[in-house]
């Protein structure tokens, strides 16, 4: 799962990497028409030269979106705006020590001292921690779809730290919004 810096980094370069496609085929597309430097007429030639650029700079950016898979907002801004990490959107959790405590609520945490082991309400017994689906704080949110695919819970944590729980519909407010 990649992070937010990650995204941030792969939104600038797939964002330089078009502009330059772009500024490259605007400079070929001048240099066919036999065009002067500098900005003295507002003529066809720099009306062309400057169509080209845009087409080929619309193409690249589709074309590095998809290759690099990150949310538009990431890519048209060159990684200046990224999607929030998991910690930011994780909804607090209950941690309890023992089963009873947790048949209140729908999802709990079981620990042991300071340690989560297990979570309570995925099904009927506890699930292990290590086979629950869980996250690190600063993974990015939009990262997290094909885990709402198995299952209607993600819990998020950093070692022993639980930072807390994302429902799939909290998470579909959060990425659709």
């Amino acid at each position: 799962m990649r992070k937010v810096r990650d995204l941030r980094l792969a939104g600038l370069i797939a964002f330089v990497a078009a502009l330059a496609v772009g500024l490259l085929v605007g400079l070929v597309v001048h240099l066919l028409l036999g065009g002067r430097i500098g900005w003295e007429d507002f003529d066809l030639p720099g009306l062309v030269e400057g169509f080209f650029f845009l087409i080929a700079f619309t193409l690249s950016l589709f074309v590095a979106k998809r290759a690099v898979r990150v949310p538009c907002s990431t890519l048209l801004t060159a990684g200046m705006v990224a999607p929030f990490p998991a910690r930011r959107v994780a909804q607090p959790v209950p941690l309890v020590s023992s089963p009873a405590e947790g048949d209140s609520s729908r999802w709990a945490v079981l620990v042991e001292g300071e340690k989560p082991v297990g979570v309570l309400g995925l099904g009927r017994e506890i699930v292990p921690w290590e086979e629950a689906p869980v996250v690190e704080g600063d993974v990015a949110i939009t990262e997290l779809a094909p885990l709402f695919w198995q299952g209607e819970v993600v819990f998020v944590a950093d070692g022993e730290r639980v930072y807390g729980v994302i429902t799939r519909e909290h998470y579909l407010k959060t990425v659709v919004t």
